[in-house]
């Protein structure tokens, strides 16, 4: 978060909304910018995590924060179904997945 220094003022925020569920993950990064109002000013001490995150879904607007809410959510779940049940396997019938130990042949 980038503020100015004599007032506090809040210039821009860099913001993720991400997901992580098991091997599944997915996120979206935005930048925000602020410009610089004269109603309803808060100190920059006072500031707190919640009211930096509604700033930043007000100027986001409801559609696009639902738009990427969902769209994260589905790529995670894509993501973690893709590493569960993969699609493709590497390999050949005939040799075993299992390392065999020479010293068990010499017996």
């Amino acid at each position: 978060m980038t503020h100015k220094t004599n007032d506090g003022f809040v210039i821009e925020t860099i913001s993720a909304y991400e997901k992580t569920d098991g091997a599944g993950y997915s996120r979206r990064v935005f930048k925000t910018e602020f410009t610089e109002s004269t109603t309803d000013f808060i100190p920059y001490e006072n500031l707190t995590e919640e009211l930096v995150i509604g700033w930043v879904k007000d100027s986001l607007g409801s559609e696009l924060v639902s738009e990427t809410e969902a769209l994260v959510d589905a790529e995670c779940e894509a993501m973690k179904e893709a590493i569960s049940k993969p699609i493709t396997q590497d390999g050949k019938p005939w040799e075993s997945d299992e390392i065999e130990n020479p010293e068990e042949d010499k017996e």
